[in-house]
């Protein structure tokens, strides 16, 4: 992380993964300002780029294959010569340390004096402040379940007493199946029909969410940036957490934190 004081503060948004994910972080982002004038939102700049990155899940779990991480580097950097002082990464895929440690490593050796903001950290500090200490069902891609990188940053927080508040649960290995099919099948998948959404994928997540509310659970982690499309339409008694949101406000109250509207 490097210093921005000095600098015109402003938010740089690398989307394309999937193709709406940055449009949705970007709306949120003026979703969250008090204005009164088109001068009062802070300045946004956004690269899609999804040719230049290739899949975050398919990587960690082929990790010999085409790396994300260029693609996703390439876009900080121009991002910053645009102008861009604090940067986010609409993919909860692509904060796994396998994919996110690369993207910090390339900022730091090229000198880049960005700030590159953390949806994990962010959707975490949400939660303690909003929440009482409980488990939260974590939707998510292979890659994210894979890494653990929800599961090891919320195991890793402890209170004053030295205990752990907020666990993350995930699903049984055939609804992570089903959670998958939602997003990526080429029949239905978010990825492929993200407007409108197909009536398949919200099905999907409405077997997943009412076997996990049967088994006590009522506040779910929507941490794929697809998955708000789908969820959005499922009408249960439940918290749903989107971190893009979460991360939409943070970049709001990094870049013009008097005009951050109440959540």
């Amino acid at each position: 992380m490097h210093s921005t004081e000095n600098k015109r503060k402003a938010i740089g948004i690398i989307g394309g993964m999937g193709p709406y994910a940055g449009l949705d972080l970007e709306r949120k982002v003026f979703d969250s300002v008090m204005a009164t004038s088109d001068q009062d939102y802070p300045d946004v700049m956004m690269i899609s780029a999804s040719r230049l990155i290739p899949d975050r899940s398919y990587y960690i779990l082929h990790p010999d294959k085409e790396n994300p991480c260029i693609g996703i580097s390439y876009c900080v950097k121009k991002l910053a010569a645009m102008g861009a002082t604090h940067i986010a990464i609409p993919c909860n895929t692509a904060h796994s340390p396998i994919i996110l440690n690369q993207v910090k490593r390339f900022i730091e050796v090229n000198g880049i004096d960005v700030t590159l903001m953390n949806i994990v950290e962010e959707t975490y500090k949400w939660v303690k402040e909003n929440l009482p200490a409980k488990k939260l069902v974590l939707y998510a891609t292979q890659g994210t379940y894979y890494s653990k990188v929800y599961n090891l940053f919320f195991d890793a927080q402890k209170n004053d007493q030295g205990q752990q508040e907020h666990f993350i649960v995930e699903p049984d290995d055939l609804d992570k199946q089903l959670i998958w099919n939602a997003i990526y099948s080429r029949d239905y998948g978010i990825k492929a029909f993200s407007n409108p959404i197909q009536n398949q994928a919200v099905e999907n997540f409405r077997i997943v969410t009412e076997k996990m509310y049967a088994q006590g659970y009522d506040t779910f982690i929507m941490g794929c940036t697809e998955i708000p499309l789908a969820m959005g339409r499922l009408r249960m008694p439940i918290t749903k957490i989107d971190p893009a949101k979460i991360m939409a406000r943070a970049l709001v109250k990094a870049v013009c934190p008097d005009r951050l509207k109440e959540f």
